[in-house]
């Protein structure tokens, strides 16, 4: 059975890891960042429409920011987003093609004109999204709802969890947690695990943050979302 580092932070982590082991895979868990809430509340002024582009950031928000939106179309960047903004109580939403740039033309396009958009985000994010609403003029302000956090182990802990055996695979869902792996393989006695590991991106974005690692096996999935990972991964 294969092994396959699971970097992304929970809750995501464990549902990526169930999904492996359906899949004939053996996860090992390590995450590299983790999600924290950040008081937020909704900004005065009236909107036309709400964007999401992390399912993080609909999960972290209270619900005394989210009940004044619910009645407004949401916009999100994917299904699992599209699912957790239906759980929050969404009744009205429009899924993107996977990525925020084109998210911001599904809204640029079914957006009247003087449009307002209220995004709900993390602190850690893509400017896609924002720079691709500014150029098109769409007026927007942003909720923060989440910030993105390194996590700290301790280098015994790390050799105990390398020592398990060979990593066939690694999943990088995020630059912040490619930044993070990049450290680890710089550690001397953590390298050597991760020589003849394949690692795998969730977008070409990320996959820039490795360009420092020598020798490494890095494959990008043709779509930003995990089913396309899972494709990459039988293939690679």
């Amino acid at each position: 059975m294969k092994t396959v580092l699971v970097t992304r932070p929970q809750p995501g982590a464990t549902r990526t890891a169930e999904r492996l082991l359906c899949s004939g895979f053996l996860p090992l868990v390590l995450p590299l960042t983790e999600i924290v809430a950040l008081p937020a509340k909704k900004p005065a002024g009236k909107f036309s429409a709400v964007a999401v582009t992390s399912a993080s950031a609909l999960r972290q928000a209270s619900d005394e920011a989210l009940l004044p939106l619910l009645n407004l179309p949401c916009f999100v960047v994917g299904e699992a987003t599209a699912a957790m903004a239906r759980a929050r109580g969404f009744e009205t939403v429009t899924t993107g093609d996977g990525d925020g740039a084109s998210l911001a033309q599904t809204v640029i396009e079914e957006s009247c004109t003087g449009a307002r958009i209220l995004y709900l985000t993390g602190r850690v994010r893509a400017p896609d999204f924002e720079h691709s609403l500014r150029k098109a003029r769409i007026h927007f302000r942003t909720l923060t709802s989440y910030d993105t956090v390194s996590v700290s182990y301790t280098t015994d802990f790390l050799l105990n969890f390398f020592s398990k055996g060979k990593l066939d695979y690694c999943l990088l869902y995020s630059r912040w947690s490619a930044e993070e792996f990049m450290r680890l393989a710089g550690q001397v006695e953590i390298a050597h695990h991760l020589d003849n590991t394949s690692i795998l991106c969730l977008s070409s974005r990320i996959s820039e943050v490795l360009s420092g690692l020598r020798n490494a096996s890095v494959h990008v999935a043709n779509k930003p979302n995990e089913d396309a990972l899972f494709e990459l991964m039988q293939r690679a």
